[in-house]
C-alpha cells in the first residue's frame, strides 16, 4: 500500500518543524530559563559549571539531530518546491522565494557553525579562564538565538510566497 503524496510532504513538513522546535526552542529554554535560574540558585560556583557542562552535553545530542534531520527534510521540501517552480536552487536568487530560502540556509550554516564551535572548541581553548569561556559560551548562545528566530522568520515568509497561487 503507497502512502499518499499529501500525508508524505506533512510527514516532512511536521519532522522539519519538529527538529527546528527542539532546536530553536531548546536555545531559548536555556537562554530564557535554565541559564538564569541556574545563576540565581547555584552562583558561579563549581557545580553550576557541572551543571552547565552536563546540559550543554546533553543538548548538543539534540541539536546533532536536528541539524541532520533539518538536512535531510530540507533536501526533501526542497525537492517539492523545485518542482512546484518555486525553487530555482541551492545558493539561487533567481526568484524571491529562492533568495529568502537561500538567506535562510546561509544562517543555517552559521547556526552549525556556532552551534560546533560552542559545543565542541569553546571548551577546549586553552588561553580563556573558566569564566570566559562561560561568557564566550553566552555570547554564542545569544547569536545562534539570534539565527534561528532569523530563520524562523524567513521560514515563515517563505511558507506563505508559496502558499500564494
Amino acid at each position: 500500500m503507497a502512502l499518499s503524496p499529501v500525508f508524505l510532504q506533512t510527514l516532512v513538513n511536521f519532522l522539519h518543524n519538529v527538529f527546528t522546535a527542539m532546536w530553536v526552542g531548546g536555545m531559548l529554554t536555556l537562554l530564557f530559563a535554565v541559564m538564569p535560574s541556574m545563576r540565581k540558585i547555584l552562583g558561579k560556583s563549581k557545580e553550576s559549571q557541572a551543571l552547565n557542562t552536563q546540559i550543554k552535553k546533553t543538548l548538543s545530542v539534540l541539536t546533532y539531530i536536528s541539524i541532520v534531520g533539518l538536512i535531510i527534510t530540507g533536501l526533501m521540501m526542497g525537492k517539492k518546491a523545485q518542482l512546484a517552480g518555486d525553487y530555482t536552487g541551492f545558493f539561487s536568487f533567481g526568484t524571491e522565494y529562492s533568495t529568502l530560502l537561500s538567506i535562510k540556509h546561509l544562517l543555517y550554516i552559521l547556526m552549525v557553525a556556532l552551534a560546533i564551535f560552542r559545543s565542541v572548541i569553546v571548551d577546549r581553548l586553552k588561553k580563556p579562564t573558566q569564566e570566559m569561556k562561560m561568557k564566550i559560551n553566552m555570547y554564542l548562545l545569544i547569536l545562534n538565538v539570534i539565527a534561528g528566530l532569523a530563520v524562523l522568520l524567513l521560514s515563515s515568509n517563505i511558507a506563505v510566497l508559496a502558499s500564494i497561487p
